[in-house]
């Protein structure tokens, strides 16, 4: 692994395993069963390897895995442990898979696709479920979007409600759940928009051509299916979770690592980590956000050291609540953690342009076909305009040479669908929220000092630009897939396409200066 993505020190702090030096969020977890799904997504892999590492005194881990794209459950959990997330988990755990148990299962399906042995193990096992999984595709089919963001969440819930010995739940959710109607975000529940058994009644009453026409009606003030499927999910809790330990968390824009396991680990392209692999390669060049709106990201670390600290605080509240109450457990509010930047360490879309330039130009790709540049637009006339001229533009005539030359054209088909994935993003970086969150600092307060240096997520601690240093790295080592010892020869690359973009860029000048000269000899 390059020198400069670094890995945590393998130091004492995360690998206590006798009772006497654990820290109490460590306490918490010895000896006890987790239930985890999503283990294969990007929060779900850094929990599973949290827990693992640092808490090695859990008992076992039972994740839940299905078959895809031709792949058997067993094949996928073998590659799990493949990714360079897992690294130093293995050198400190070596043992690690005795304590880790595949569950066949999908969310698509009724009841998890988990069959009765299964469902009885856990039932009778376990003691803490972090629910992960969902579909966070912006533009998920609706159908799809409700069956794994809120019929698998009712699953789940009514698993829960048999299981014995059950000590916390925590739902992962989002900070744009409840963004639609409202510029500021409490830490509470809000009333959603439909339940999900009669939107379930719905989409199951129609085929999916249909749905797809009618979405845009149905989601009304919401962004999308994923924001919209969340806030009904949300609403899910308070009828199917009466009476277990529960709580949610919120993070806002999920983006690489900070510190943990590895720096600026990365593993997909959505929301602002698609913006700076496709600007890292040239390819995105302008961009719908007004510079001056917050950009509330948060390190994926953040939100999993959040994760695993809340069900500790979750049993906690839980306990508080039955020692004052009793056996009436109806009444119990669950606790909800927005996990958000904004509040205590606001960045800019502005500011986050600055830092990914900045840093992005200190270590250029090989693989990049225009140099790095940014131009961020609140107009959207004006965005449109900057398309054309830097994106499409470019994008024909490479294409043509390219078709000229007896290559495969790729570029205006990459532009479609980058366009497409700007107006998605478009949402997010052209407003802010106020995001409350006294009950994420709160949590911060309850920790300890070592399992606050064990379980890292005060956002008010964090350095944006050491943080950003990292990013770019990672975005460019784990997504563009580019080793950092290419970087001498991407800079002088870097400097001739920095000569053919003005070269260029003079010419479309030119032409536009003769045109407009051209139109006026002939009509004056």
């Amino acid at each position: 692994m390059p020198a400069d993505i670094a890995t945590m020190d393998n130091f004492d702090l995360n690998s206590q395993n006798t009772t006497h030096d654990m820290s109490e969020i460590q306490s918490f977890y010895d000896g006890m069963t987790v239930f985890l799904t999503g283990a294969t997504g990007f929060v779900g892999n850094l929990i599973l390897e949290k827990l693992i590492r640092t808490c090695s005194g859990v008992k076992r881990i039972y994740v839940l895995i299905r078959e895809k794209k031709g792949k058997t459950t067993e094949d996928r959990f073998k590659e799990l442990f493949n990714d360079p997330v897992f690294e130093l988990m293995k050198k400190q755990q070596p043992n690690y898979l005795e304590k880790i148990t595949a569950v066949i299962g999908d969310c698509c399906l009724p009841n998890l696709g988990i069959d009765v042995q299964y469902m009885n193990i856990l039932k009778n096992e376990v003691n803490i479920v972090i629910h992960s999984a969902a579909t966070v595709r912006f533009d998920e089919h609706l159908r799809k979007a409700v069956n794994i963001n809120i019929i698998a969440l009712q699953d789940m819930l009514k698993m829960s409600q048999e299981m014995s010995n059950l000590k916390a739940f925590v739902h992962i959710s989002t900070a744009y759940s409840n963004c639609a109607g409202r510029k500021v975000v409490d830490e509470v529940f809000y009333k959603p928009p439909i339940s999900g058994d009669n939107l379930l009644q719905l989409v199951n009453s129609l085929d999916d051509d249909y749905i797809e026409r009618i979405t845009p009606s149905i989601l009304k003030e919401w962004p999308n299916t994923y924001a919209m499927t969340k806030a009904i999910a949300e609403g899910e809790i308070l009828t199917y979770g009466k009476g277990l330990p529960i709580g949610v968390i919120r993070p806002s824009m999920i983006v690489a690592t900070d510190d943990e396991p590895v720096s600026g680990w990365i593993n997909n392209f959505y929301g602002p980590t698609g913006v700076v692999a496709a600007t890292g390669i040239g390819l995105m060049r302008c961009m719908c956000a007004d510079p001056k709106q917050i950009a509330d990201i948060i390190p994926g670390d953040f939100v999993s050291n959040a994760v695993v600290a809340s069900a500790w605080d979750i049993h906690n509240e839980w306990q508080n609540h039955k020692s004052a109450n009793g056996l009436n457990k109806e009444n119990h509010e669950p606790k909800v953690y927005n996990i958000v930047s904004s509040s205590s360490n606001p960045l800019s879309w502005g500011e986050f342009s600055s830092y990914n330039m900045k840093f992005g130009r200190n270590v250029p790709s090989i693989k990049a076909i225009w140099p790095i540049m940014l131009r961020l637009s609140k107009n959207k006339y004006e965005y449109t305009i900057l398309c054309f001229l830097l994106h499409i533009v470019p994008g024909y005539i490479i294409d043509s040479l390219a078709k000229l030359t007896g290559r495969k054209p790729q570029l205006m088909d990459g532009y479609r669908k980058m366009h497409k994935f700007s107006e998605v993003i478009s949402y997010f970086s052209l407003q802010s929220w106020t995001f409350h969150d006294d009950n994420t600092k709160s949590l911060v307060k309850k920790m300890s000092k070592l399992d606050q240096s064990l379980f890292k997520f005060d956002m008010s601690k964090l350095s944006w630009n050491e943080y950003f240093k990292k990013h770019v790295l990672g975005i460019r080592l784990y997504i563009i897939k580019d080793t950092i010892d290419s970087v001498p020869e991407a800079v002088k690359r870097t400097k001739k396409l920095y000569m053919i973009h003005y070269t260029l860029m003079s010419i479309l000048v030119a032409l536009l200066i003769l045109i407009v000269y051209g139109l006026f000899i002939l009509f004056v």
